[in-house]
């Protein structure tokens, strides 16, 4: 498995690389890029009486204090303000987040020195999780205006009476051209994935339910189905009730485009568990991305940021996603899973 991971990133590389020079030979297109990304556990330091987080304070289990804290924002803010800057200095335009303790952390860390100057924005609803851990939204002004947000319950078909994260839905105009962004972290695989399978099966259909909803009303809005899925991209929940294909020219008008499924048929994943690699992190595409004329913002490339400074380098996890602690022991990594997003384009008249 090792070794397939490591040829298909290779080749993949390569294939950026590539791609990355032809658009530096070709100054007719603007360039943009949307990410995603699981930051693993963004808590502040405090014991909210209505939260699950006893964990996350500094008599808790995790030990977790002020140091640990901004640590772990520096961190989380080194990997923002390097994603996307090698096709356009202003970076990722939007990334939404998952595993949000409230809105204050992520003030936190689009204040901090890296991105500061970014001047980016947030969008944060407070979700019914018992843990207390939603979908966030950030975003560039200069890119992006939002004109609605609203947050969607998704129930547990195996226990209603647990209360899982919200859908985050995001509407509002890309540089002029309509666009609604939808920021998801589906149900756990917690009891198997087979027994658990109904729950993201459920998630799916509000998700794809809104996506038509907003496209009833404006059939050229883009839209974006983002998030932490607990599933691959092959999976029941995203095939069958997102509705998805792999093969960008084998495209629907009724179907969504899934750039992930690809690199996790290549063996690319953003998180792994026992020698084996998952794609939970997805960011899917309805047909207004899928490339005509790029008259308008379309879908250029995909992207797993995964540089080696974000890889474990020893002991049983050397490869994976650098966390922040691991085997119960604080390690001061950055997260569980990799961050991912796509770049755009479109031509400059």
């Amino acid at each position: 498995m090792k070794s397939k991971f490591l040829i298909s990133f290779y080749f993949l590389f390569l294939s950026f690389l590539n791609w990355s020079q032809q658009l530096e030979k070709n100054k007719n297109y603007y360039i943009s890029s949307i990410g995603f990304w699981n930051v693993e556990n963004l808590y502040d330091t405090l014991n909210d009486q209505w939260k699950n987080d006893e964990e996350f304070t500094p008599a808790g289990t995790n030990a977790w204090n002020g140091k640990r804290y901004w640590t772990k924002i520096d961190h989380l803010a080194e990997v923002i303000s390097q994603m996307a800057t090698d096709i356009n200095p202003d970076g990722l335009s939007i990334l939404g987040l998952c595993e949000i303790e409230n809105k204050s952390v992520v003030q936190d860390l689009i204040n901090s020195p890296k991105l500061k100057k970014r001047n980016y924005q947030l969008i944060h609803i407070e979700g019914p999780d018992a843990r207390g851990v939603d979908p966030s939204f950030i975003y560039n002004p200069s890119y992006f205006k939002v004109k609605k947000a609203i947050s969607y319950h998704v129930t547990l078909v195996t226990d209603s009476s647990h209360k899982t994260r919200d859908i985050l839905v995001i509407s509002g105009s890309f540089l002029g051209e309509p666009l609604s962004v939808l920021v998801n972290h589906w149900p756990s695989r917690r009891g198997g994935e087979m027994l658990s399978r109904v729950n993201r099966n459920a998630a799916a259909k509000v998700a794809r339910h809104v996506a038509d909803s907003i496209t009833l009303s404006d059939p050229k809005t883009k839209i974006i189905i983002m998030g932490d899925l607990n599933d691959d991209p092959i999976n029941e929940c995203v095939k069958k009730f997102i509705r998805t294909y792999g093969d960008i020219y084998s495209a629907k008008d009724d179907e969504y485009f899934n750039p992930m499924e690809k690199p996790y048929q290549d063996g690319i994943g953003s998180l792994a568990w026992q020698d084996s690699w998952n794609l939970f992190d997805q960011i899917i595409l309805n047909a207004a991305w899928i490339p005509k004329k790029y008259e308008t913002w379309q879908y250029y490339a995909v992207r797993i940021f995964n540089k080696p400074f974000l890889k474990s380098d020893f002991g049983n996890f050397k490869g994976y996603p650098f966390r922040t602690y691991s085997g119960g022991s604080y390690t001061a990594g950055y997260s569980d899973h990799f961050a991912v997003y796509i770049t755009i384009a479109k031509e400059k008249k």
